[in-house]
């Protein structure tokens, strides 16, 4: 896929150090740049820019409120826009982030790192545009799917822009074949409904040519006869093997389209636009299940998921913030083991229980543990061991912080290198 891309500095110099690094990179068809900031909205607007880079400090229109105006119009929401600045404080990142920024790149510009990133930014751009035309054909396949589809492109939209989902565009891929695979038996079936449907149609309408003729029956040996052709027709379009092989198409359509749905409703939980202090109740275990489902297509591969959780603990809790913790944890748990490149697979076990007042709920996997010396680092934000435009280090300070502080509960992680780790997590049944 070829990309345009729009840089947006007032410093002739960046402008020239950013377009030399992205004339480096492959699939990048256009390349627009801007010194003047009220002329980016109508350069996005002309040309269908696929991804911004936006310099945070210019004159008139800063990097910030251009990223504003571009995050309160849905029309932009496939757009990633990562950030350049030369500032370096923990606030203006997560500023941007806040704001809906895809990622942030500080000056000067380490070549290595600006390519790294947009490699990154590019990839998910690919993916989301991939998902968005699967559920395009969706809504063609199933009108019946049509709402469900804008919830699944949105939450595409929200996977791709976010770390807090982690793994951006490996979800947001494995979304599109957990979709695909139901769809394309689906859109198979089709095919063959139609042509019976044709066939049946036939012979419909010869029954009733034959059966009501312009004129009665004189006798009753004519209209034996008539029904003697009937029969031979019925056999000979064979009605009967048809009439079965319908109910197995219908049956077959309709647990794909279960499928499909499943995993779409799964999705409200991370769609639904709450505040940070909207709480209701929530079943764990259905919690546990969507948030498996929505992150089967990263971990199915790598390690079998045993879930130990009993379906009468009810938390009263920020669902979607909860959701991000778990699917974060589990996703990074994957990810570890996949790095062992291992024979095997792995293993990640889910257990809660209720103790006291409290929840208590524990990730273990046999992955390859966490060094002693990161230990302590893990919950601080920007800290990663991913290469350079794999992670912006915001996971699990973001986990820490929905944990710790807006639910008030707690969070620990134990680890023996070689040995895989155990995250715990204590939250109240009752937050307030």
């Amino acid at each position: 896929m070829f990309m345009k891309i729009l840089v947006v500095d007032d410093n002739p110099i960046n402008l020239t150090i950013v377009r030399n690094h992205l004339e480096d990179l492959p699939g990048i068809t256009d390349i627009f740049i801007c010194k003047n900031p009220k002329e980016v909205k109508a350069i996005v607007d002309d040309n269908a820019i696929d991804i911004l880079i936006l310099d945070i400090i210019m004159p008139d229109i800063s990097g910030l409120e251009l990223l504003k105006l571009f995050r309160s119009d849905d029309r932009y929401n496939n757009m990633p826009t990562i950030m350049l600045t030369s500032l370096d404080d923990t606030a203006s990142y997560k500023e941007c982030f806040e704001l809906g920024a895809f990622d942030y790149i500080t000056k000067p510009i380490n070549g290595m790192e600006f390519k790294s990133r947009l490699k990154v930014a590019i990839e998910s751009k690919i993916n989301s545009n991939k998902l968005q035309r699967l559920v395009a054909v969706t809504q063609e396949q199933n009108e019946e799917l049509k709402e469900m589809n804008a919830r699944l492109t949105e939450a595409e939209f929200q996977l791709v822009q976010s770390e807090k989902m982690a793994a951006v565009g490996q979800l947001a891929a494995g979304l599109a074949h957990e979709i695909n695979n139901p769809m394309s038996y689906v859109s198979s079936n089709y095919e063959f409904l139609k042509k019976y449907f044709l066939r049946v149609s036939d012979f419909l309408h010869y029954i009733d040519q034959r059966l009501r003729p312009s004129s009665p029956y004189q006798n009753k040996d004519a209209l034996w006869e008539a029904a003697s052709e009937v029969i031979a027709r019925y056999d000979a379009y064979q009605i009967n093997l048809i009439l079965d092989e319908l109910q197995n198409i219908l049956s077959d359509s309709e647990e794909g389209i279960h499928r499909v749905t499943k995993i779409v409703q799964s999705l409200r939980v991370f769609t639904r636009s709450v505040k940070d202090d909207e709480k209701s109740s929530y079943d764990l275990l259905d919690l546990f299940h969507q948030v498996f489902l929505i992150s089967k297509n990263e971990v199915k591969y790598v390690a079998n998921v045993e879930i130990d959780v009993p379906d009468d603990i009810i938390l009263y809790c920020n669902g979607v913030q909860i959701a991000q913790v778990f699917v974060n944890i589990l996703v990074n748990a994957a990810q570890a083991i996949k790095s062992q490149k291992r024979y095997n697979m792995g293993t990640i076990r889910v257990v809660a229980k209720q103790a006291g007042p409290d929840i208590m709920i524990r990730f273990e996997d046999d992955g390859p543990g966490i060094p002693k010396e990161n230990l302590s680092k893990i919950f601080e934000p920007f800290f990663t061991t991913k290469e350079i435009g794999k992670s912006t280090g915001l996971g699990l300070s973001i986990s820490y912080d929905i944990i710790v502080n807006k639910h008030n509960g707690s969070i620990n992680v134990k680890s023996e290198y070689g040995h895989g780790s155990v995250f715990t997590i204590i939250l109240p049944m009752v937050s307030t």
